[in-house]
């Protein structure tokens, strides 16, 4: 019988954690990079049966806990994903994971009516637990060839909050705009978030 080994102790050198809304594709980004099997806390969702876009993709699950993953850079040292919850009634897991991250990705809707307000209610929760050190923002479901269009009112609300984080388009499906909403936080100059 082969001994187990025991590690005491992190065997990651960053945590970058996911937040954004309910269904905007946190725990499926961490699914498509993780190099190990995603621990996660998902539950059956009566927000799901509510929410016509959680509708049309199937999802009846929501996070009630937080999900975990890792993923290993090409030098060989690892980074600990988390993903939060996206509902409010969950925030006591934001209060504790948010301020020990040592970057941020948040993911936001690009298709969504009241997109804007969204994204500034998410600013404010990360300006409220002072937890940006790095921060990238992922936002999926913008059309083919709108990029630009569909970013440039995102890139106006995030620069009042962090004027260096980086505003992109990505796909939570495909690991290569995962991996590069990763390092994109990751090696995000420093900003101290503003609280407007």
């Amino acid at each position: 019988m082969k001994p187990l080994k025991v590690i005491l102790g992190h065997t990651t050198s960053q945590q970058v954690v996911f937040v954004g809304p309910f269904g905007v594709g946190k725990t499926t980004a961490l699914r498509v990079i993780s190099d190990i099997a995603v621990v996660n806390t998902d539950v059956a969702s009566s927000e799901a049966c509510a929410d016509p876009e959680a509708q049309r993709q199937g999802k009846t699950e929501t996070t009630a806990g937080f999900d975990y993953g890792e993923w290993r850079f090409m030098d060989g040292s690892r980074v600990s994903l988390i993903g939060v919850p996206g509902q409010e009634r969950f925030k006591a897991m934001w209060d504790v994971m948010l301020p020990r991250s040592s970057a941020i990705v948040l993911w936001l809707y690009g298709n969504r009516e009241g997109q804007m307000a969204e994204c500034a209610k998410w600013l404010q929760a990360l300006a409220e637990r002072k937890a940006i050190a790095r921060l990238a923002v992922a936002v999926t479901r913008v059309p083919d060839g709108e990029a630009e269009q569909a970013l440039t009112p995102y890139r106006q609300l995030i620069s009042r909050y962090h004027p260096l984080a980086p505003v992109i388009t990505a796909d939570p499906r495909r690991q290569s705009d995962v991996i590069q909403a990763i390092t994109m936080a990751l090696t995000s100059p420093y900003a101290a978030i503003e609280q407007l």
